[in-house]
């Protein structure tokens, strides 16, 4: 799907409620380039800036919570996002069920020494075939987990706009479960650093995807 790409069907809208997920900076490992899910790599100077820059996008909305993963550059861009809103959210809640997927052997790697230590891992992982991470998680317990954040988060806040600031696999896993989109669609998608993701709640019950990979630029 293209950068900031703005998704709309023939469905009738709620008035309000939305779900905005935020995934978080640039960290000091380049996550651009290498693969850190469970490992714990704070945000760049780069990574503060990508966040900073949502500020025309983010500072009207009005939150009943911020939700984030408990992972240092989760928390961090979090705090930013907060700083750049008019209004304070009400809340901020950690949820251990929205870390990155843990992927195992191949934290901290980049696609090349992924290839060169794994080569046939890496074929069917390029296919879309391999489920899940060599002494990492599984893409379908991955999937369930971040779900199960998810409902948690709604759960506790039935009302109200919500933001959560993740990480790409996060907000991939949540489209599939809020949305029902398949996880190969999702897959390939690019999902920039410091950029926004909105749901809208529909009149007759679940959500669409309203806006993907924003980053103020359109």
């Amino acid at each position: 799907m293209a950068k900031s790409t703005a998704v709309r069907g023939g469905h009738e809208h709620q008035d309000g409620r939305r779900l905005w997920f935020v995934r978080h900076g640039e960290t000091t490992g380049g996550s651009s380039q290498r693969y850190y899910g469970a490992t714990d790599v704070p945000l760049s100077e780069l990574g503060r800036m990508q966040v900073g820059r949502l500020r025309r996008i983010v500072e009207a909305w009005q939150l009943r919570a911020l939700v984030h993963s408990p992972l240092s550059r989760a928390v961090e861009s979090a705090q930013i996002v907060a700083r750049l809103l008019e209004t304070p959210p009400a809340e901020f809640l950690s949820l251990e069920a929205l870390r990155e997927v843990d992927f195992g052997r191949l934290e901290g790697l980049d696609q090349k020494e992924i290839e060169a230590a794994y080569p046939g891992f890496f074929a069917d992982w390029r296919a879309g075939r391999a489920s899940g991470y060599p002494g990492g998680e599984t893409s379908e317990g991955f999937r369930r987990r971040v779900g199960a954040g998810i409902d948690d988060a709604l759960a506790r806040f039935p009302e109200g706009d919500l933001a959560f600031v993740v990480h790409r696999g996060v907000i991939k896993a949540a489209l599939v479960h809020l949305i029902g989109l398949e996880w190969s669609q999702v897959r390939p998608w690019s999902l920039d650093l410091g950029s926004v993701t909105g749901l809208v709640a529909l009149r007759e019950g679940g959500w669409t995807l309203d806006r993907y990979n924003w980053i103020g630029d359109a």
